[in-house]
């Protein structure tokens, strides 16, 4: 069984080890100038620390006897596999048919994280969040997504 406190250390080192990797090929530079590389190096080498604390502490946790949590509570697994789905699903489909459907097909999927919600309530989110989305992105920043694409 792994616990949260292992898989946040081991979270942290591998986010690290991937800024150090990214950071590297751009150069590091010196001290004196520091090169474009040396900001995600840095940063990387502090996650990999505090992960590499965070799995000391966890250790050391379990060797007290400490009563650990799972990462992965059976009754959590299902939000997590449907946000991740829709997640999923949305990066799929917003380039193939735009970004208010693959809004409605995010919203739509990851209401079924949780039980109970009704049909109204779901329509709700789903006009407020494309409103939001399309007006922050699309209109005010000016990102220039199609909003409806239906090419397959």
């Amino acid at each position: 069984m792994i616990d949260r406190e292992m898989l946040a250390g081991l979270v942290f080192m591998a986010a690290g080890i991937v800024a150090v990797a990214v950071g590297w090929g751009y150069g590091f530079g010196s001290f004196a100038a520091l090169g474009a590389g040396a900001m995600p190096v840095l940063v990387g080498a502090g996650l990999i620390g505090l992960g590499a604390v965070q799995l000391l502490q966890a250790r050391v946790a379990m060797r007290a006897g400490e009563a650990l949590v799972s990462a992965f509570p059976r009754a959590e697994l299902r939000p997590l596999a449907v946000i991740l789905a829709a997640v999923l699903v949305f990066a799929l489909l917003v380039d193939r048919v735009g970004l208010v459907p693959a809004l409605v097909a995010l919203v739509g999927i990851s209401w079924f994280a949780e039980r109970g919600g009704r049909g109204v309530e779901l329509a709700a989110v789903m006009v407020v969040v494309v409103l939001l989305i399309v007006a922050i992105f699309y209109w005010g920043l000016g990102i220039p997504f199609r909003l409806v694409a239906w090419r397959f």
